[in-house]
C-alpha cells in the first residue's frame, strides 16, 4: 500500500500514468524511471540508456582505516548495466563502487578530478572519464545535463568541507524531454549558482544546515521532492532504515511543506522505482 501511495503522489505531481506505469515505464521507449539505490544513489532509465548517480551498493560494516573492497555480488544483484555514471562528489559512500561498475559495463564516468584519479588508479580506462569543474552543459542522445558547482554539507557546526586533489561537489540538472530533474549529492547549495534552475523533481539530501531552505525552495520551485541521504550507508538493505533516520527524513519533509505545501514530498523505499512520465 505504501509504495502504491507514493506512486500516486508522483502521478499527482507530474502527472504520471498511475500504477501501470510503474511496471511498464522502464521498457517503453521515451519513458523515464528512477530507482533509489540508497544514500544519494539512483538508477535512471530513459529510452535504452541507463544512467547511474552515486551508485553505492557495498553496504556493510567496515573500519574507517580498512582498504575499500567492492562487494561485487551485492552490486550485480542490483546493477545490470550502466552507460553513464555521475559522481556528485568523491567520498567513498558515493564513488566506492564506481570503478567496478565502470569496468564491468564500460560506462562513462562524469565527475571531479579526484573521482577521475581514483577511477584511473582502480584500472578504469582514461577514455571512459569526463572530468568536470562546474558550469559544463553536456548533451547526450536521450538527455542533457548541466553541471552546477556546489559545496559539501556542514559537519558538527564546522565550515563546509571541500574535496581535495582537483575535486569538488556538484549538482546535476538533467533534462529528459520536457522534464527536468535536479540531483543534490550533499546537503548544501551555493545559492547564487541556482539562477534559472527550475526542476520538476528535486532529489534532495536530507538536512539544510548550510543554506536557507526557504530561499532555495522559492528559487527552485520544484513540483515534487524525493528525499535521500538519510539512511545508514553501512547497513545492508535487509536491515531497513532505523527509526531515528526516518524521523530525520520526516522532519525535513515537514520543513519543506512548511515553506510550500504545494510541493509533494516523498520519502522513498530502497530499490523502489518511480516513473517520471
Amino acid at each position: 500500500m505504501r509504495n502504491a501511495f507514493l506512486v500516486l503522489l508522483l502521478a499527482f505531481a507530474f502527472p504520471l500514468h498511475a500504477a501501470d506505469a510503474l511496471s511498464e515505464a522502464g521498457s517503453a521507449r521515451g519513458k523515464v524511471t528512477l530507482k533509489w539505490l540508497g544514500i544519494t544513489g539512483w538508477e535512471i532509465r530513459t529510452g535504452e540508456t541507463i544512467i547511474l548517480i552515486d551508485p553505492f551498493l557495498t553496504r556493510k560494516d567496515r573500519s574507517k582505516d580498512a582498504d575499500w573492497k567492492t562487494d561485487e555480488d551485492a552490486v550485480l544483484k542490483v546493477i545490470t548495466g550502466a552507460d553513464f555514471i555521475f559522481a556528485g562528489h568523491s567520498h567513498h559512500d558515493h564513488i566506492g563502487d564506481v570503478p567496478f561498475i565502470a569496468k564491468r559495463f564500460r560506462s562513462k564516468i562524469i565527475g571531479s578530478g579526484t573521482t577521475a584519479k581514483r577511477a584511473l588508479a582502480a584500472g578504469v580506462d582514461k577514455s571512459q572519464m569526463i572530468v568536470i569543474r562546474g558550469g559544463e552543459k553536456l548533451d547526450f542522445k536521450h538527455f542533457s545535463v548541466e553541471v552546477i558547482e556546489s559545496r559539501h554539507g556542514l559537519s558538527r557546526g564546522r565550515a563546509p568541507r571541500t574535496q581535495n586533489g582537483g575535486g569538488g561537489e556538484f549538482l546535476y540538472y538533467f533534462t529528459f524531454g520536457q522534464r527536468r530533474v535536479l540531483h543534490q549529492s550533499t546537503a548544501n547549495f551555493i545559492e547564487e549558482k541556482l539562477a534559472g534552475v527550475r526542476p520538476d523533481l528535486a532529489l534532495l539530501a536530507v538536512g539544510h544546515e548550510g543554506y536557507d531552505l526557504e530561499r532555495v525552495l522559492k528559487k527552485l520551485q520544484p513540483k515534487a521532492v524525493i528525499l535521500q541521504h538519510f539512511d545508514q550507508w553501512r547497513s545492508p538493505f535487509s536491515e531497513g532504515i532505523p527509526a531515528k533516520n526516518m524521523r530525520r527524513a520526516r522532519r525535513f519533509a515537514r520543513d519543506i511543506t512548511a515553506v510550500d505545501d504545494q510541493i509533494e514530498v516523498i520519502i522513498p523505499d530502497f530499490l523502489t522505482t518511480y516513473p517520471l512520465d
